[in-house]
């Protein structure tokens, strides 16, 4: 092999090897100026398959700060429970946005599902179901640090279907989030 052929090898190679790595970025690098990888920039630029929608932006910190935010764990707690058992069909999705909306975390996201999903429910709006309810305590659980312990009396009613069901009690888990300003739910765990 001559020299030359040697030299034209190893420059094809040389471009191959920088070629292939101009794509690859450190995806834990902080996003650059426009123009680098990871840059605003470049995210709007990157190609897409034909029919894909774009990514939704990214949340602001501001919209993820929970409503209502309670100055005590009892009041927020509170709060919330009066909300998740206090509902007719009609007014149970947004009341679920409502919860979502005071809530962090995990808790958030479980009410955001969970207003989808009664939205698509009709068996809700056909049997015209309801539940009301009254806190009975809350209380801090002394075999799980962190988390509480609400006791709730509900009764659920609706069409002939519902009538007549009885009065109960209803314990709940959950876990606040200290946020500025006070406390949010950010688990809710219903357990009967």
């Amino acid at each position: 092999m001559s020299a030359r052929t040697r030299t034209a090898l190893l420059l094809t190679a040389v471009m191959a090897a920088a070629s292939a790595l101009t794509g690859c970025t450190n995806p834990d690098a902080p996003a650059g100026s426009a123009g680098e990888p990871g840059s605003a920039a470049a995210a709007a630029a990157a190609p897409r398959s034909a029919g894909e929608p774009a990514a939704p932006a990214a949340p602001t910190p501001a919209s993820q700060a929970p409503a209502d935010v309670q100055a005590s764990a009892q009041a927020a707690l509170a709060a919330f429970a009066q909300i998740y058992i206090n509902w007719t069909f009609q007014t149970l999705t947004g009341r679920q946005l409502t919860l979502a909306a005071m809530s962090v975390g995990a808790a958030r996201i479980a009410e955001q599902q969970a207003a989808a999903s009664s939205r698509a429910d009709s068996t809700i709006s056909q049997g015209h179901i309801f539940n009301t309810g009254r806190v009975v305590s809350i209380a801090p659980d002394r075999l799980a640090p962190g988390m509480w312990i609400v006791v709730t009396r509900e009764q659920t009613g609706g069409d002939s279907q519902y009538e007549g069901l009885p009065a109960g009690y209803h314990v709940t888990l959950a876990q606040l989030a200290a946020v500025p300003g006070g406390y949010a739910v950010t688990q809710w765990l219903p357990h009967s």
